[in-house]
């Protein structure tokens, strides 16, 4: 079997809970770069890249497609869809970084080679050991008393864990999680997450005003190069510290690691170049006995699928997942996965599991 083309075209999303902010920015669209891989036996998979907002990725959908239909899907043309190593070498032999356009196309790999082999995806690399996961669902950063009634709405649809933005200021930092716990009751596990929003100290003292409301874990208080800070916090807080934008890659999750920055490394498809490339960062946090997750970027439930195949996969997997934030996004043109009291469980079906409606985002042919 030979892939005999690559193709990617870019389709938009909307977040039905208009206003959504971090402490980055807003945005209540997102661009999806849909990738269809095909090859000469006839079978073809579906991927999807999740570019992000500009200013938490620095790249941009335009960007994407110009990478994959003009330098990257034609650089693997003629190959094996199965020689997953050699074709995530010669991709990074072309680019230095651009993980999100890459993992656009190592999420139609794997889609590809399930479908060929008539397996889930999970199957290609080492099966479940979960029959399925608990799922984290993630609030953007609003006014205290709106965020609770937000989230009182969440958990009452069956969701055990949840994920606040924040990073205004101290005193409306500290309501929200105070009016969070108040609205969703005591077994809800919480993370907060300040998407780098404060120096060390700032936040060590954000983080010991919300010990009261039992934040189990804190996401990236500081700037993702702060290690030293980050540790600093990790030592003075009683939550878990969880490292996101500080890893990218297997060398960065070392880093945190021999720092000890972090107990969790939140591992992410779009931003660590596909399932193939987040496998080997979870291998790293399990040698060295750290914590993971997986985190997500919003979109589709194609992505989420792959998501959940990852989730079910690794061994030490004990934590909440941001695997259905799907939900939240309207014009999707997948459908396949849904969440089942707070719970996701991978698609039954060969690939990712997913259908998705090719002549909606024109790649029928």
């Amino acid at each position: 079997m030979k892939i005999t083309k690559v193709r990617a075209v870019t389709h938009e999303v909307q977040n039905v809970i208009t206003g959504w902010k971090i402490s980055l920015g807003s945005k209540d669209n997102h661009e999806l770069i849909f990738v269809r891989v095909d090859t000469d036996e006839k079978i073809f998979g579906v991927g999807v890249a999740s570019p992000g907002a500009i200013y938490i990725s620095g790249d941009t959908g335009v960007h994407h497609l110009e990478l994959i239909n003009n330098v990257l899907g034609p650089a693997i043309v003629g190959v094996d869809p199965f020689e997953l190593e050699a074709i995530t070498r010669k991709l990074d032999s072309l680019t230095r970084t651009a993980e999100r356009a890459k993992a656009g196309i190592d999420l139609a790999l794997h889609d590809l080679m399930g479908k060929a082999l008539g397996v889930p995806a999970n199957k290609l690399f080492g099966g479940a050991v979960h029959e399925g996961v608990r799922v984290n669902r993630l609030m953007g950063m609003f006014p205290p008393r709106e965020m609770a009634e937000k989230c009182k709405a969440v958990v009452q649809q069956g969701y055990t864990a949840l994920k606040l933005k924040v990073g205004t200021t101290l005193k409306e930092d500290v309501e929200r999680v105070q009016r969070v716990r108040e609205a969703v009751g005591p077994e809800v596990t919480i993370t907060i997450d300040f998407n780098q929003a404060c120096f060390p100290k700032e936040a060590i003292q954000r983080i010991q005003k919300m010990e009261p409301y039992d934040v189990a874990i804190v996401e990236q208080p500081v700037k993702a190069a702060d290690l030293k800070g980050m540790a600093l916090v990790r030592q003075s807080v009683k939550p878990r510290v969880m490292a996101d934008e500080s890893v990218n890659n297997s060398v960065e999750a070392l880093r945190i690691i021999e720092t000890g920055a972090a107990d969790i490394i939140s591992l992410k498809i779009p931003k660590m170049g596909g399932i193939f490339k987040a496998r080997k960062v979870a291998a790293v946090c399990e040698a060295a006995g750290i914590e993971y997750l997986v985190g997500t970027a919003p979109g589709s439930r194609l992505l989420d699928a792959a998501n959940v195949h990852l989730a079910v996969s690794l061994r030490n997997l004990t934590l909440p997942c941001e695997i259905g934030e799907f939900e939240r996004m309207a014009g999707d043109p997948c459908k396949g996965l849904e969440i089942v009291d707070g719970y996701s469980r991978p698609p039954a079906g060969p690939g990712l599991g997913i259908e998705v409606d090719l002549g909606k985002i024109g790649l029928e042919k």
